[in-house]
């Protein structure tokens, strides 16, 4: 038996005339080793357990607004490092750019990676503008920067929307993996599952999302870091590494890629870019942060920790498409889950376990800032004059207790309804972010107050009406709106000047 048939021995994986085929863990040929189900449900006990023990201590007595969406504005430097990082890390960036890598080579790494960290470069410039501010909510802040509550409202619509198909994908994810772990049904796995760990670590507010996250961000670093570093037949070494990184890019140069494709990775590129830069997820997290001194700590260590593990990510799916090409058309987790087998089963187990740690820490993000546009944003309780303030607050955050769960049910829901891949879901996503977002955020100056809400409602009507009714791809029908609002604010400033200029 060669190296590597051995290596996929020890995985569980052997051949026959028909292919590969797995061998079932508690065979003979398995006896002198651990079934990978052990491994499984020890982690999966494992994660529960400290979980619940870490959130556990989140739950406060007395509750604002503030603690609970932003943590009294008090969250340190490196707590708010790893919530923002593994709030990044959902099983898009995970999964779904895993697969597309595996299956199209540089184009997925340059449309997907390359956008997301760009977008990084965004964030500086809106950390002082946020801060000053003084608000609990994104949607807040534009209804006191340009004096329209119609524009908060609409946007805050627009949130839960994107939020609820987000969602989907953390939930589609979650289910998959935990199902493929403990060989229990899927709908079982995420429909339980979803209520004990999302919802529990969203209820405790935003200290308990940045708790759950120290150790969602722990283990995704983990996981992907012991896939590199196993994921090779004969073993690591950096001669071999970059014998993979050399063979990969013979295989696949940019330059073989037609006109077209570089043009849709560049579109897709500005997606994720533009999307990122625009996403309340970070906005929040820079909100939240103890001073204005740690937000930009903050923003100039997150490339390292998110660029490590894309290396590794990277790397792992490298050798996935060199060394074992077996995957076939499977969906997109499931094939995830499938590359694991190619791992020893400990390391396996670890690049599982970092997909559902992924899925929570962005999944209980989305749940509370989803709420918060809709508690908060959309429909704000009307104040009782009779009633203590201690006792409002609390009766209004008992109601985003319930918003959190009708929105975790609904998106549960529509994550078994047959919604496209991870991909696309994300990319029309972030599309609506970037269109609300982008120009009020970065272009103060362009925007002409009269007219932002009309101009946002036609914007986000148009990008529905070219994605749904003329079925034209989320990132080129961006482009066509994002260059259409600008047109309008330009056209309306200079009407504007031509006005002063006869006055």
């Amino acid at each position: 038996m060669t190296d590597e048939a051995q290596h996929l021995y020890m995985a569980g994986i052997y051949f026959t005339d028909g292919g590969p085929r797995r061998h079932h863990p508690f065979s003979p040929a398995r006896l002198t080793l651990m079934s990978p189900l052990i491994y499984y449900l020890a982690a999966f006990g494992a994660y529960t357990v400290f979980i619940i023990l870490l959130t556990g201590q989140s739950f406060a007595w007395k509750e604002t607004k503030k603690s609970f969406y932003l943590g009294d504005m008090k969250v340190a430097l490196f707590p708010t490092l790893a919530t923002f990082c593994a709030t990044w890390m959902s099983p898009l960036s995970l999964v779904g750019f895993g697969i597309w890598f595996y299956r199209s080579g540089y184009v997925a790494f340059w449309a997907s990676v390359n956008g997301w960290m760009i977008g990084l470069l965004f964030f500086p410039f809106v950390v002082k503008r946020l801060r000053a501010a003084r608000v609990t909510s994104l949607p807040e802040w534009l209804e006191k920067r340009y004096g329209d509550v119609r524009v908060r409202r609409l946007v805050a619509l627009t949130m839960i929307f994107l939020y609820v198909i987000y969602l989907v994908i953390q939930f589609r994810a979650f289910g998959v993996v935990v199902s493929y772990m403990l060989e229990i049904p899927q709908g079982f796995a995420v429909t339980s599952l979803i209520y004990l760990f999302v919802l529990y670590t969203t209820f405790g507010g935003y200290l308990s999302v940045v708790r759950s996250d120290m150790l969602n961000l722990l283990l995704i670093i983990l996981g992907v870091t012991v896939a590199a570093w196993f994921c090779l037949p004969e073993g690591f070494s950096f001669t071999a590494a970059r014998e993979v990184f050399r063979a990969e890019s013979a295989e696949l140069s940019l330059n073989s890629f037609s006109l077209s494709e570089v043009f849709s990775a560049f579109a897709m590129m500005l997606v994720w870019g533009l999307g990122v830069a625009t996403n309340l997820q970070y906005m929040i997290r820079i909100i939240a942060c103890r001073s204005r001194r740690e937000a930009y700590g903050m923003l100039t260590l997150s490339p390292y920790v998110v660029g490590w593990i894309y290396l590794c990510l990277t790397f792992f799916i490298m050798v996935c498409r060199l060394k074992y090409p077996l995957i076939g058309g499977l969906e997109e987790t499931l094939a995830f889950a499938k590359l694991g087998q190619f791992l020893p089963p400990f390391a396996g187990m670890l690049l599982l376990v970092c997909v559902i740690a992924a899925a929570v820490s962005t999944a209980n993000s989305q749940l509370l800032l989803a709420a918060c546009s809709l508690c908060y944003d959309l429909l704000p309780l009307k104040k009782d004059e009779s009633e203590l303030r201690p006792f409002q607050e609390e009766r209004f955050l008992f109601i985003n207790r319930i918003a959190i769960t009708v929105i975790a049910s609904v998106a549960l829901m529509l994550s078994h309804a047959g919604l496209p891949g991870y991909i696309k879901l994300g990319t029309i996503s972030w599309t609506l972010v970037a269109i609300a977002y982008f120009y009020p955020l970065f272009t103060p100056g362009l925007i002409v107050k009269e007219i932002l809400f009309a101009v946002l409602s036609l914007a986000i009507m148009l990008q529905f009406l070219l994605i749904f009714g003329f079925h034209i791809e989320p990132e080129y029908a961006m482009l066509i709106v994002l260059v259409g609002e600008w047109l309008v604010f330009m056209a309306a400033k200079f009407v504007r000047s031509k006005k002063c200029f006869a006055g």
